[in-house]
């Protein structure tokens, strides 16, 4: 298998993602539902492509691929259809597989234009602590979260625009509800605020044990976007933060959240390359250099 393989099932599961969402956006522009089979063929075909690229980027380093602000917005994109596709059977909201896949489309194709997709992978360095390799998984599971959650913000937001402006047709008219989004949104928010603490939990303890293992800009970066989500769920929680300022708030705090991968990605404990032992000693010095004239 050749070197570029990663990338060539990264860019076949963006251009799948972009086909399933032009082809229900087109639909649901016309006021109708999408096909479901073809809709869901095509995501499940991004989703395995994406995931079997991302396995062949972490088989370089033999750990998780999420060492940088590519395989990192890779990862959320794949968090996000995954969600979407184990929760279809319980979550029968109209038009959410739509947005997911636009998610999903963007966030991967935005990757791969990064300077650090065509960079050598350089994975997590093994710790020997499994707590370790939790924490980041549960972090990028709940940023996962948070991105879908984006999604049903947005949905919420357009379908009060239509309902503000009268308008009953095309997309308008299969968007769900206003109270079926905002209790999609309360839940969304519920399940990331308490795996992204659970994640930041035990970053702070991964760092009072080793204090040089994670940079103080990813804890600061990490604990900033944590207590942002926590303050918007609070205020939502006393309604003090609703309808649309809710909705603009999470979509905001996403992008932040995005954003924010950059100083994180910098921030994680970085392994030696491959063909390098982490603990190879220097190399010993010749005879000749320490005989004395």
């Amino acid at each position: 298998m050749s070197a570029n393989a990663p990338l060539e099932f990264l860019w076949a599961a963006a251009g799948l993602y972009t086909v399933g969402f032009a082809f229900a956006l087109a639909a649901a522009a016309r006021g109708r539902e999408h096909g479901r089979p073809v809709f869901y063929a095509l995501i499940v075909a991004g989703f395995l492509a994406q995931s079997a690229g991302l396995y062949l980027r972490g088989l370089e380093t033999h750990s998780l691929p999420v060492a940088n602000a590519f395989e990192l917005v890779q990862a959320l994109a794949w968090v996000a259809i995954f969600l979407k596709l184990i929760l279809r059977a319980t979550l029968h909201t109209k038009l959410l597989g739509l947005f997911a896949a636009g998610l999903a489309a963007g966030l991967s194709t935005a990757s791969l234009m990064l300077p650090s997709a065509r960079s050598a992978a350089a994975g997590v360095a093994a710790s020997g602590n499994p707590w370790v390799e939790f924490h980041v998984a549960l972090a990028v599971f709940s940023y996962g979260v948070f991105g879908l959650l984006a999604a049903t913000a947005l949905m919420y937001l357009l379908q009060r625009h239509g309902l503000t402006r009268k308008r009953f047709t095309g997309i308008f008219r299969l968007l769900p509800s206003l109270a079926e989004l905002d209790s999609l949104n309360r839940q969304l928010l519920l399940v990331g605020a308490w795996a992204l603490s659970v994640a930041v939990g035990l970053g702070v303890l991964d760092w009072i044990e080793q204090p040089g293992g994670v940079s103080v800009a990813k804890l600061v970066v990490t604990i900033g976007v944590w207590l942002g989500y926590v303050v918007v769920g609070w205020l939502r929680w006393r309604n003090r933060l609703v309808a649309t300022h809710y909705a603009w708030s999470c979509v905001g705090l996403f992008a932040l959240a995005v954003f924010s991968l950059w100083p994180v990605s910098a921030g994680h404990h970085v392994g030696p390359p491959a063909n390098q032992s982490p603990s190879a000693p220097p190399p010993a010095s010749s005879p000749s250099t320490n005989k004395t004239s």
